[in-house]
């Protein structure tokens, strides 16, 4: 959840627009897949999709060995 701070009241999307005063701090969800409700870290993702590609040689080796 994003606080709001006083200064940024107005603002509530966090998007500091043109013309704002200076030391409004913009807040921005966590980057990548790191968000929502339940969280996934960037190595998670790699790791899943390693392992699917893994397995995935693993049958096409597999299937074409047994021909």
């Amino acid at each position: 959840m994003l606080a709001v701070r006083p200064m940024q009241a107005a603002a509530s999307s966090g998007i500091r627009e043109a013309g704002s005063a200076p030391g409004v701090a913009i807040e921005r969800p966590a980057p990548g897949l790191a968000r929502g409700k339940y969280a996934f870290p960037a190595w998670g993702i790699a790791t899943l999709g390693a392992v699917v590609l893994l397995v995935a040689l693993v049958y096409f080796v597999v299937r074409w060995r047994r021909r």
